[in-house]
């Protein structure tokens, strides 16, 4: 756990070769990534863009403390991130930072990968419209049309191992969860659902620099994934102005959250239980022994993309001159991090056990749920709020409303 954070020095690593990926989307890129064979393992080395938005080294430490937790608590088979510098000059290219992450290959013997997006691209289904859809950060996606395709009912295991890759990029609060983040593999003529990767837009990894900004982002995606009380005319005229203003998210995460718990009530089950473990063990110590965080900004993209997008030097040179790279607290940083994955993992935790004992309960309409629904259901008139629920039991740990 110490060394959870620390370096790794590619320079005198044996190179064998180098990765194409493409993105076939409205957003098309073509990246290139150097492969290395470490203690008998092909492995992934990812730079940090210079051009990709909001991008800071804590985009690097979102991969490797995510990898770790979701590695530990809730795939094994799920590939491991961690922290990595090269000083080979034919491994820095121009748009890329000389950090990055090292990673074990999906495809140790050259497998072919395809996409969630490919995939619907190669094999339509009419009842699945994604064809058009852009990869903005920042953003959720429906996953609900996907969710009732042919191709997911008619599959069931990958059908569960999307739900629960679903539910792990809500825990991690994954801004960037997109159609080409799900990746399958042929192996035997049989279509597989590969672990899950691409850690980067976590929310509580996000805006080091600025806490305004992430306070802003935190909360709402923190109110995204809670359930009403009850609904009265004050408490919808509120939320239709928080949504207005920005101020939440819209729905997509309910949607996706309340399809998942009617299709796969024990894939819900499944990951609650890991939740709770995770938890219930949360101790990690989120460090700097290299000093592998330095001046950073979370707007200095721009400048990267000015020269290697949009090719405009003299706005290149303005936004180097405007936008300063800064020093932060990263001790403060940290146990912010750590204080907030723990608090909206206690919260997510209670909210999946809420539409899961209401699911139980023979409730339908869960998107339009609210407590007192449940409350009533169970044949509870007290004013009261529920604290938390044993899963097992069905008990509930109620407080008194104030």
């Amino acid at each position: 756990m110490k060394e959870l954070f620390k370096v790794i020095d590619l320079s005198d690593k044996e190179k064998i070769g180098v990765m194409i990926a493409e993105a076939h989307s409205k957003v098309k890129s073509t990246k290139e990534f150097p492969l290395y064979m470490i203690d008998g393992k092909k492995m992934i080395y990812k730079p940090l863009s210079k051009t990709k938005p909001l991008t800071t080294p804590f985009f690097a430490y979102s991969e490797v403390y995510w990898s770790y937790i979701i590695n530990k608590y809730f795939d094994s088979k799920a590939p491991r991130y961690y922290l990595a510098e090269t000083k080979q000059e034919d491994d820095i290219k121009s748009k890329y930072y000389n950090k990055g992450v090292l990673v074990e290959s999906l495809t140790p013997n050259n497998e072919k990968l395809i996409n969630l997006y490919d995939y619907f691209n190669k094999y339509p289904d009419g009842k699945v419209d994604i064809k058009d859809y852009i990869n903005y950060c920042m953003m959720n996606y429906d996953y609900t049309m996907i969710l009732g395709s042919d191709f997911i009912k008619n599959n069931k295991e990958i059908g569960e191992g999307l739900a629960y890759q679903l539910l792990l990029s809500i825990l991690r609060e994954d801004q960037n969860f997109h159609y080409e983040n799900i990746n399958f593999t042929f192996k035997n003529n049989h279509l597989l659902l590969e672990p899950p990767i691409d850690f980067e837009f976590s929310t509580p990894f996000l805006y080091p620099d600025d806490e305004k900004i992430y306070e802003y982002e935190q909360r709402k995606y923190f109110n995204s994934v809670k359930i009403d009380y009850e609904k009265d005319e004050v408490s919808e005229c509120l939320k239709k102005i928080a949504l207005e203003k920005g101020f939440l998210l819209d729905s997509k995460i309910i949607r996706n959250i309340c399809l998942i718990v009617k299709l796969y009530p024990d894939i819900v089950l499944k990951f609650v239980k890991n939740l709770d473990r995770f938890i219930e063990d949360y101790d990690i110590t989120i460090n700097d022994p290299n000093n592998y965080i330095g001046l950073l900004n979370s707007d200095y993209w721009r400048v990267g993309h000015a020269l290697y997008k949009d090719n405009n030097l003299e706005e290149y040179e303005r936004l180097k001159k405007e936008i300063s790279l800064i020093n932060i607290n990263k001790e403060d940083i940290f146990k912010r991090i750590s204080s907030d994955v723990l608090e909206f993992s206690k919260h997510l935790d209670l909210t999946l056990k809420i539409y899961l004992i209401s699911y139980y309960e023979g409730i339908d309409d869960l998107e339009a749920l609210t407590i007192k629904d449940l409350l009533i259901k169970l044949g509870i008139t007290d004013d009261v709020v529920i604290r938390d629920i044993d899963i097992d039991s069905k008990k509930l740990v109620l407080d008194k409303r104030k």
